[in-house]
C-alpha cells in the first residue's frame, strides 16, 4: 500500500480489561475515581465512575485520556515536556482545549501502534497514575 498506513484501535475485550483492572486497583487503594478509555481517535469508548467521586474529576479523567492519545505519551511525561518549553509556547498549548498536565493518563501502544489511552482521576495524581498503570499492565503491552 503506497498511500495508506495501518492504524490500530482497542478491542472491546481490551476496553473491559482496562476498566476492570483500573477499578480493581482503585478498590485496593481505597480511592474513588473516574476511569476514561479512549480509542486511537480520542473518542470515548469506555467509562466508569465510582460513587462519590468529585464531578470535576470526570472531566479531568477524560482530559488525561485525550492528552495521552493525542501526544502518545503519559500525562506525567507531557507535564515534564510542557514545563521544559518557553513560556510563550506554554501559553499556546494552554489555549488548546482538552490537554492536561497531570499524572494519571497513559497511552496504550502495542507493537508501535497507538491503540488508545486511559485517564484516571479522582484521587491524588500518584494513585491515579497507579490505577492507570495497573490497567495497562493487565493488557500486557
Amino acid at each position: 500500500m503506497d498511500h495508506g498506513v495501518v492504524r490500530g484501535t482497542l478491542s472491546t475485550l481490551a476496553i473491559q480489561t482496562l476498566i476492570n483492572a483500573a477499578a480493581e486497583r482503585a478498590r485496593a487503594l481505597e480511592v474513588r475515581v473516574h476511569i476514561a478509555v479512549m480509542d486511537a481517535s480520542a473518542d470515548l469508548v469506555g467509562w466508569l465512575s465510582f460513587e462519590g467521586t468529585p464531578r470535576i474529576a470526570a472531566t479531568t479523567a477524560r482530559h488525561k485520556a485525550f492528552t495521552s492519545v493525542n501526544t502518545g505519551m503519559s500525562t506525567a511525561e507531557w507535564k515534564a515536556y510542557v514545563n521544559s518549553i518557553p513560556r510563550d509556547e506554554q501559553r499556546i498549548i494552554a489555549g488548546i482545549e482538552g490537554y492536561i498536565e497531570a499524572a494519571g493518563g497513559l497511552p496504550i501502544i502495542e507493537e508501535g501502534l497507538l491503540l488508545g489511552g486511559i485517564g484516571v482521576s479522582g484521587a491524588d495524581q500518584q494513585a491515579d497514575e497507579d490505577c492507570a498503570l495497573s490497567a495497562v499492565r493487565a493488557l500486557g503491552v
